[in-house]
């Protein structure tokens, strides 16, 4: 495990914000090329849509579609990367509360003051993805990503200048499907072997192509019987835009995808993207911000928001030492879901915290991991229970001594008056 302290710019803090793991392509750019790069985009460009890649500020999730025109809100603490359909990367790190579709006209419009504002304590980041070597080609096979489980009602995208694919089904029970047209009653049966080896047509990815004697074409409603050839589920197909030139091509596929609400594919899309541009993140705040003050007494309310599926662990410090708060428990699980904002109190963690004495300042630390760290973190066993006066010591011992760990901690400074 590597730790690092994040991109920081002269005058900005991380007061009770400490990053660690792998740093992944493309989290800090130099301040020069950053400016350079805002300044090139043409002050007249027009509005347009973005997609989320990555996100810890809630209410943002991966594939969700931004408008034309919309505010987005980034809190301190949090970050979020978006997609262009021309293969513009603009990673927002908050407080940041503005039109996204802005951000570079702004500073070409308004010179190096404007530019300076947009970009002060590097919140504003932008990467063009169609000049990158890290992104090209794009970082998923598109016929594979696009592929459809047939097994899976829902959605499903077509570029208007490529081939559909089907993959094996996720429900093992569809060794063999049939496929019906509902509107013109056009049929095919598409069968994988039951040894798992590969079906005809199969490029060694487990996909093969749509069956040609049912057209594809946009709205089309198509029925997916089992093996039996019983009625199960739909399918609803759209035809998108493919994008033009090879450089744009995943880009505008994963923006159009999204658009047009093919959930999966999209994701399938994006998630790759997300991995090799947006290393693991959490983001941890209280309901007032990330320097509260309470009065003796007074419920703490938290949210917790990871920018891809984690384990996560959090402790609270005080006066009577270190105690694990979450998970709630022995049996309770560590995973969270990305992108899914986490509250305490809720339901995965009923108990509330209240703030202490005045004067006794406690502390919320958390963690979040990319694998499970039930057996090698203290008080796995004892949720709620002071752990005893060398535990910040068995902790510090224990991550540090992790290694090939992505790992990202946030804490908060609860202050009591």
């Amino acid at each position: 495990m590597t730790k690092t302290a994040g991109c920081k710019a002269p005058g900005q803090t991380r007061t009770g914000r400490v990053k660690a793991g792998r740093a992944g392509l493309g989290v800090c750019l130099a301040a020069a090329m950053l400016l350079g790069t805002a300044l090139a985009i043409p002050a007249g460009a027009r509005a347009e849509e973005a997609v989320v890649v990555a996100s810890t500020a809630p209410g943002y999730a991966l594939g969700q579609v931004v408008a034309d025109g919309s505010t987005v809100t980034v809190p301190e603490g949090a970050a979020a990367h978006f997609l262009f359909a021309d293969g513009r990367m603009i990673r927002l790190e908050g407080p940041f509360e503005g039109r996204i579709d802005s951000v570079p006209q702004l500073a070409a419009r308004g010179g190096a003051d404007a530019a300076g504002d947009l970009v002060s304590g590097e919140r504003f980041f932008q990467t063009d993805l169609g000049a990158s070597r890290s992104v090209s080609p794009w970082p998923v096979r598109l016929e594979t990503a696009l592929a459809i489980d047939p097994g899976s009602t829902g959605t499903y995208c077509v570029p208007s200048d490529g081939q559909l694919r089907l993959r094996r089904p996720s429900d093992p029970a569809l060794s063999a499907v049939t496929l019906r047209d509902r509107a013109t009653g056009a049929t095919a049966r598409v069968s994988w072997p039951a040894d798992g080896g590969g079906a005809e047509g199969d490029k060694g990815d487990g996909t093969v192509p749509w069956p040609r004697q049912i057209p594809v074409r946009d709205g089309a409603e198509i029925i997916v019987a089992g093996p039996d050839r019983k009625p199960r589920h739909a399918l609803w197909l759209r035809l998108v835009d493919g994008g033009k030139g090879k450089a744009q091509r995943g880009p505008a596929l994963a923006v159009s995808v999204a658009r047009a609400g093919c959930r999966a594919q999209a994701e399938a899309l994006l998630s790759s993207l997300r991995d090799q541009m947006a290393p693991l993140n959490l983001y941890l705040a209280t309901d007032r911000g990330l320097y509260p003050t309470y009065r003796p007494g007074e419920p703490v309310r938290m949210v917790l928001q990871t920018n891809r599926d984690a384990h996560v662990y959090c402790y609270l410090r005080n006066r009577r030492g270190l105690t694990p708060i979450f998970p709630p428990g022995a049996s309770a699980s560590s995973r969270v879901e990305g992108h899914v904002p986490l509250s305490f109190p809720g339901e995965r963690m009923p108990l509330s915290i209240q703030a202490g004495q005045p004067g006794s300042d406690q502390e919320v630390r958390c963690f979040a991991a990319g694998r499970d760290l039930d057996g090698e973190l203290p008080g796995r066993q004892e949720a709620y229970r002071p752990l005893g006066p060398d535990a910040l010591k068995r902790l510090d011992r224990a991550l540090g001594a992790l290694r090939g760990t992505d790992l990202v901690m946030a804490q908060v400074v609860l202050r009591v008056d």
